[in-house]
Order: structure tokens, then sequence, then C-alpha cells
């Protein structure tokens, strides 16, 4: 196997994002200009955490749309912190501890009293939602103090920190899901839960860890959503469930499980944000926006359903690809 055919997948998403931009440029003579990209990439960074953060999730075969909430309620209890003056080291491991047990009760549900996770997470979704209005009042949170912003407002070099951040956390789970016992369950869990019971596979254990650790990436997309806009309200990243889930899947990762890689899961969060961004220039309203999200998703979701129909009908129509699960 060629690394051409390998990552076919994920070099078409780098012909769209050139696509994209080349569009996006058309619209704004300033699209290209590293320092607007890199200053516009940096608000992509907060959907691009959570995207990793569901990406073990739906390799299992399972879904978390509480993430968003879960979001609010980090992003919310960082906030108050900061008003309260606790230092910044002894915050940050509070509200990553209490998002990754957020996200733990849910695969706790998923995993031991054997609930549909779609009817878990919409749930808690509700309930997170609820605690983070709690939690922030009618005004929200503000005052927020300057060591407090540095993930969102600082730059290292000439790019944004926060851009680095979510790098090093892609790298991370390039390794997580491509070198580790815990990807080899999960890609295994979403290919076959059963005969992974056979197998001796931990799926219960392995379960709750991918929620817990996508709780704690909501918790980081929190402290970065902090940082940035310099507030919290109970309402943060409210509805962004379609545009991390949209990432996910456009970035290769089966809906029903079993593959993925992370480096789709990035590239497909920058093609979402070079497309949103262009949208913008060219003054698309914000509804009309999520219509072309929405029908992005159900192109991801849709497309390789209908490749795999035309392949059962016509076998020499379309190439054969080789299995990609397992390598992250």
């Amino acid at each position: 196997m060629t690394l051409v055919r390998r990552y076919s997948s994920e070099l078409l998403l780098v012909v769209l994002i050139v696509l994209a931009a080349l569009w996006s440029s058309t619209l704004s003579p300033y699209f290209l200009n590293a320092v607007n990209l890199l200053s516009s990439a940096q608000f992509f960074v907060i959907f691009a955490l959570m995207a990793f953060g569901l990406f073990p999730i739906v390799v299992q075969g399972e879904i978390d749309i509480s993430l968003a909430s879960t979001l609010a309620v980090g992003s919310v209890l960082f906030a108050t912190l900061s008003v309260e003056g606790v230092p910044l080291a002894a915050a940050l491991p509070v509200v990553l501890a209490v998002t990754a047990a957020l996200g733990a009760v849910n695969g706790l549900l998923v995993a031991y009293a054997g609930l549909p996770s779609l009817a878990v997470t919409l749930g808690t979704l509700g309930a997170y939602r609820g605690l983070a209005y709690l939690l922030a009042g009618d005004a929200g949170v503000t005052g927020i103090t300057p060591e407090y912003l540095l993930l969102g407002s600082s730059w290292i070099g000439i790019v944004p920190s926060s851009v680095v951040l979510a790098l090093v956390v892609a790298a991370l789970f390039a390794v997580l899901m491509g070198t580790t016992s815990f990807g080899r369950y999960s890609y295994a869990i979403g290919s076959s839960p059963g005969a992974s019971r056979m197998a001796a596979v931990p799926v219960r254990r392995t379960r709750v860890i991918a929620y817990a650790l996508a709780g704690a990436m909501a918790g980081l997309a929190g402290l970065v959503w902090v940082s940035q806009y310099q507030s919290a309200r109970g309402d943060n990243a409210d509805g962004s469930i379609l545009f991390v889930l949209t990432a996910v899947v456009l970035g290769g990762v089966s809906i029903k499980g079993g593959s993925g890689r992370a480096l789709g899961v990035l590239l497909a969060t920058v093609l979402l944000g070079t497309i949103q961004t262009g949208m913008k220039l060219a003054n698309v309203p914000g509804t009309s926006q999520t219509l072309v999200i929405g029908a992005l998703l159900i192109l991801a979701i849709g497309l390789p359903q209908a490749v795999h129909l035309v392949r059962r009908r016509f076998p020499t129509a379309l190439p054969r690809r080789a299995v990609t699960s397992g390598n992250a």
C-alpha cells in the first residue's frame, strides 16, 4: 500500500482546504495574509479540542452530544476561580478534573448501565447546560485576571499559543490512538464490541476512559474560551456540537466506529474553519452557515454508505481501499 492510497482521505481534505482558501481569497485580498490566517485559526481551536475529545468515542461506535455543555461548565468554573483569586496553577487541574468527571458520568451510564449514548448525552446536554447557567448567573462572569488570559491571547513567536496547543493535542491523540492499548481497544470495540469482549478487551473501562477524556478536552476548550473572550456565560458554545461532530466524521472517522485518524480530524477542522470564514466574508447569514455545516455532516455520513452500496451492486465499478482502522 502506497502512502498516497493510505492517506487518500487526508490528501483529499488538503485539496479541499486549498480550494476553500482560494475561494475565500477572492472575497478578501487579506485572507491569505499569514497573520490573518493564524489569527483566524485560533478561533477554531476550541472546536478542534472538542473534536479530538469526541474522536475516540466515535471510533468506539458511540456519541457524546453534551460536550458543548461540558465546555460551558468548565469555562464558567474557570472564570469564577479567576475572579475569586485562585492561582492559575491550581485552577487548571480543578477545571480539568471536574469536566473529566462530568464526562465519566456519561461513560458510566453508557458502559455499566447499558443506556444508549445518544439518550444519555442528550440528557446530560440539558443537565450540564443548566449547571453552567446556575454557576454563571444571569450576568455571566467577567473581570478575568490577566494570567488567565495567556492561553488564548499570547503568541509563541508568530503563532498564537492556542494554535500551538491544538497542534500538540493533535500529535498526542495520534500517538494515543495509533500506538497505545487504549487506541487498539477503541478500534476493536468500534469494529465489534462482542468480539472484543470475547478477546478479553476491557470494553466498559475503555469506554469510561474515552468519555472522561472527552470531558477533559471540553474543559480544556473552556479554558481557551475564557482566555479568548475574557468572560464566561451559561450559553458558551451552545450549538457548537454540529461543527464538532461534522469535523470528526468529515475527517474520516466512521460514524459506525472502528476507523479514523487524528490527522483527518485536524484537517477537517481546518477545512470547516476555512469554509466558515469564507462564508462570513461573503456575508452569508449565520442560519445559512449552519445549513451548510449540517449538509456537510449528512454528506460525510452518507457518501461512504453510497460507495458501499455501489460496490455491492457493481463489484468492479470502484477500487477497494484497504482498511485503515487502528492507524491514527
